[in-house]
């Protein structure tokens, strides 16, 4: 279901905020292409060369017809799903730490413990990450969301409520309503940033050692790894694992569940604007090292193989709720999200699974407000249904 929260005007300057955004230091595109020697990839796509969306069901935009079966969207989806992981790449001699989770302090707060952890992930680089365990779960086993941060410095801290912005502090949220959460620090963020460094800190090094990979296809491989964790625990459902996250945190849910069928829920905030009316369409690879392979289409955007609408559509048949605001100040120009939400709309049904997405477009910036926050646990309620009592308890 998609709702229209207001009219589709956005402010003269938030799109002018968005064209002077300035790149992270310590990453440069051009030094990045000369140390990988990576060149273009030759990625073949319908959508290359359209300067508009190509609706998800279709293969041709003068087609008035759309697929009439579920079997010729995946043959679609799974095309898709190789443009994506061509952009993304593969790291170079990957070794992954066999070790048991580290347990560094562990806090018993009123409504839950929280755990300060390091999880394995790639060897000689632990994931930093907070586990809270609520003292009254949801169900026996319980569902449990992966928590990720924004982009801004304290990383999970900022998840957890120890600091940063307060309206952030998704896990602990979640977790008093019964949720076993995670909130780990993404690359390059929190316990990751070296002394003295920002975020993104080493961006150059991490190149050095993987030229043909990107900071996107670690942040994947890490989601992969939590939701292992997760999944080994006696106390999670692991037909019941979600991911939530504003900006940083919901573009790295939504690629990351998009390629990891093992996520089954996915609820994102302000995550992204389409490539094709994004001004700064190279946000993506040249002001942040996410996902340089994008930066060869970023001079004449039309020519991208792929666009936003495409990878979230990975998510389906999976729950997904994206909310995003009209006059956000840092994805500008989102009024054609009501065309995308309407196109995975028409997806969904075509899966059967019409309540499993949810889309709003709401007034406002850069932000996941009280209200949209409350909505959207409730929404994660029905997908896990998860039954409260009156006060918000859930029912035994």
């Amino acid at each position: 279901m998609f709702r229209l929260c207001t009219s589709l005007a956005l402010l003269g300057a938030a799109l002018a905020c968005a064209e002077s955004a300035p790149a992270w230091p310590g990453f440069d595109w051009n030094d990045w292409q000369a140390l990988t020697g990576v060149e273009r990839p030759d990625i073949e796509s319908p959508q290359a060369g359209l300067p508009d969306l190509l609706p998800l069901l279709k293969n041709d935009p003068a087609d008035a017809r759309e697929f009439p079966s579920l079997v010729v969207w995946k043959r679609k989806r799974d095309l898709i799903r190789h443009r994506v992981s061509t952009l993304i790449g593969t790291g170079t001699g990957l070794r992954f730490d066999a070790a048991d989770p580290e347990i560094i302090g562990e806090e018993i707060l009123p409504e839950y413990k929280r755990f300060h952890m390091r999880l394995p992930g790639l060897l000689d680089e632990p994931i930093p990450a907070y586990l809270l365990i609520p003292h009254t779960l949801v169900s026996r086993p319980a569902p449990a969301m992966i928590v990720l941060h924004q982009t801004q410095a304290p990383g999970k801290r900022e998840a957890v409520g120890l600091e940063g912005d307060p309206e952030m502090a998704f896990a602990d949220e979640l977790a008093k309503r019964g949720y076993i959460c995670l909130a780990p620090d993404a690359k390059g963020f929190g316990e990751r940033i070296p002394e003295g460094g920002q975020p993104y800190d080493g961006a150059m090094d991490f190149y050095r050692a993987h030229p043909e990979w990107s900071f996107f296809g670690q942040m994947n491989i890490e989601l992969v790894r939590m939701a292992q964790f997760l999944a080994a625990r006696g106390d999670v459902d692991e037909s019941r694992i979600g991911v939530i996250g504003h900006s940083h945190g919901a573009y790295g849910g939504i690629v990351g569940a998009a390629l990891n069928t093992d996520i089954s829920l996915v609820v994102a905030s302000c995550g992204f604007t389409t490539l094709r009316t994004d001004p700064r369409p190279d946000r993506w690879s040249h002001l942040t090292p996410l996902l340089p392979r994008l930066g060869f289409y970023v001079d004449d955007i039309k020519q991208a193989p792929l666009d936003w609408h495409e990878v979230a559509a990975m998510i389906a048949p999976r729950a997904f709720y994206n909310y995003a605001t009209l006059d956000d100040d840092i994805f500008p120009e989102t009024d054609n999200l009501a065309e995308v939400y309407a196109d995975l709309e028409k997806l969904y049904r075509l899966h059967g699974v019409e309540d499993k997405f949810h889309g709003e477009l709401a007034p406002g910036k850069h932000q996941f407000p009280k209200a949209a926050r409350e909505a959207a646990y409730a929404w994660i309620d029905r997908q896990f249904k998860v039954e409260r009592a009156a006060g918000g308890a859930a029912a035994p």
